[in-house]
């Protein structure tokens, strides 16, 4: 069986939605929601499905505190007594058959389920993210779907030391590498069965201490890259990963510490991006598209 695991924080507008779609799961036998301080009604809607549902605990912090979201997992992991977990944020909804699909996926030595997730635009318009089949390369780009699409292993969890209070984004990812380092293996669904709604005071589209967030996906991916080179496991294909992300990143924010970019590759892809447009654009063959790229390479050897 599984235990499902709720973060609440002025979530009185999607907490029903997200709550329901649990409850269809029939592997889950305990629903813990953890009121984190919320300054809407989400408190007395949690105390209200606590009564309507046998399944559904509802805790909060000391002196009703706000402590955020990891701390909040922590302390609902720290009650839960199944195995398997699934973290899930207010705002998401899971798809019938999301847990009874990954928990058929289990084998020995794998404590993480990856899954695809349907991620709703902010204009209503759905986008199918598929996770990388390749974990390492996926840690780099962030590309292994969202906490609510993972089913976790409890003890792997705690063994990696739980979720990071002091993080500010990309918690999952943090949490995922932390348990990698360990040995933990993952195993992948073929289904997005996980739905993730655009909202504009989401930790990752908040406006607020932007210039700390995307530093520390500079600093994260470095720590990934240091780590696979002193393992001997930065294979091509995850310098290619991290070369690509972090160049497209570098367009928008520079940092005040150095990124180790591969310039030249960068360039390099994105005069393949370039000539893979026009030739799109243009209705170009294959033999188009390296000549473009010939002609793109002379120009850069000239200047």
């Amino acid at each position: 069986m599984v235990s499902a695991i709720v973060p609440v924080f002025n979530a009185e507008n999607t907490l029903v939605r997200a709550v329901d779609s649990i409850l269809i799961q029939p592997e889950v036998d305990e629903l813990i929601l953890v009121e984190d301080g919320s300054t809407d009604r989400s408190l007395e809607l949690c105390r209200l499905l606590e009564s309507r549902h046998r399944k559904i605990k509802v805790l909060q912090h000391p002196r009703g505190g706000n402590m955020g979201a990891p701390e909040s997992r922590n302390l609902g992991l720290s009650f839960a007594k199944n195995e398997w977990v699934q973290f899930m944020d207010a705002d998401d909804q899971l798809l019938p058959g999301k847990i009874s699909d990954q928990l058929s996926r289990v084998k020995d030595g794998v404590d993480l389920i990856l899954g695809k997730v349907i991620y709703i635009n902010q204009d209503g318009s759905e986008s199918l993210i598929n996770p990388f089949k390749d974990v390492w390369s996926g840690l780099i780009a962030t590309r292994l779907g969202y906490t609510s699409s993972i089913l976790w292993r409890k003890s792997a969890v705690i063994k990696a030391g739980g979720w990071d209070v002091n993080l500010l984004n990309i918690q999952e990812y943090n949490l995922i590498f932390s348990m990698l380092k360990l040995g933990s293996k993952v195993n992948y669904s073929n289904l997005g069965l996980t739905r993730v709604y655009f909202l504009a005071n989401s930790i990752t589209n908040s406006s607020d201490v932007v210039k700390e967030k995307r530093d520390h996906y500079f600093k994260f991916r470095e720590e990934i890259r240091n780590y696979l080179i002193e393992k001997k496991q930065f294979t091509l294909k995850r310098r290619h990963h991290f070369n690509s992300v972090s160049g497209l990143m570098l367009k928008y924010h520079q940092p005040e510490f150095k990124v180790n970019l591969d310039r030249f590759y960068f360039w390099l892809y994105s005069q393949v991006r370039s000539v893979k447009k026009t030739s799109k654009s243009l209705k170009i063959g294959i033999s188009g598209v390296l000549i473009l790229l010939f002609i793109s390479i002379l120009i850069k050897m000239i200047l």
